[in-house]
């Protein structure tokens, strides 16, 4: 537990307890990493708004013999369209379909989840980064700022209203949820937990009686695999007892 406790001291924390009276460790991303993404976002919608523009140049010069004033309308609505879209479009769109990432989440290794450690919504997304535009625009980053370094998990305004964090995430098997030194009488360094996997096993666990056996295979191998592990050879029985350990182990605080 020694190598957990120092592991956790190099960064900012938010646990959490799930329903299933297990503690879950955030790590919270910090002001380097999520700077360096929004860089890397805010280039890339850079790009995004170069196209808008040459799109709405090329609509304004196919509508210019027809009428004059309707091609200055069309270029006009064109462009107004384009950079609301990327402005909001873009995060909202990839922080869905890619769990609450971007691109620049993505590079930096970090991600948003629901305070409670449960994926990022739709709708989450939605609310955060409508928000962005208070955060960053009326007093150019500013608000977002101040508003980062004074609340207690580093949520700006629209973090705030989503309930929403930005965590790290880490790379071989080391955790971003907890940090497991040895799971199993062999001593094997165990898997790396997200919260989103933390809570499907619990789930999974208090209602798998009322599964069919085939769905409760389907499950388990897609968990157990999601932790690096062959399922193929594990029978369902045996499944089910690795995935309870795991979480019995953590609520121990892995004794």
């Amino acid at each position: 537990m020694q190598a957990a406790i120092e592991f956790w001291e190099d960064y900012e924390v938010l646990t959490v307890e799930t329903p299933e009276n297990i503690e879950l460790k955030l790590p919270l991303a910090g002001f380097g990493p999520r700077f360096l993404a929004l860089v890397v976002d805010s280039l890339l919608q850079s790009v995004g708004f170069i196209i808008v523009f040459v799109a709405a140049v090329a609509a304004a010069i196919i509508a210019a013999p027809m009428d004059e004033g309707a091609a200055m309308l069309v270029m006009i609505i064109v462009a107004l369209a384009g950079i609301v879209l990327i402005l909001l479009g873009y995060f909202v769109i990839f922080e869905t379909i890619w769990n609450g990432q971007t691109p620049g989440k993505r590079l930096t290794g970090i991600r948003v989840v629901k305070r409670g450690g449960l994926p990022l919504t739709f709708t989450d997304s939605l609310l955060r980064n409508l928000l962005r535009l208070v955060d960053y625009f009326p007093s150019y980053g500013l608000v977002g700022l101040v508003c980062f370094f004074v609340t207690r998990n580093q949520q700006r305004l629209g973090d705030l209203v989503a309930d929403t964090v930005v965590i790290r995430e880490f790379t071989r098997n080391v955790p971003y949820s907890w940090f497991s030194q040895q799971v199993g009488a062999e001593g094997q360094p165990g898997a790396a937990l997200s919260p989103a996997v933390s809570y499907v096993i619990g789930s999974y666990l208090g209602r798998a009686a009322q599964l069919p056996v085939e769905e409760r295979l389907s499950l388990t191998a897609r968990i157990i695999d999601k932790l690096g592990y062959e399922s193929r050879t594990m029978s369902l029985t045996e499944r089910d007892g690795y995935l309870a350990s795991l979480l019995q182990w953590q609520a121990r605080g892995g004794q």
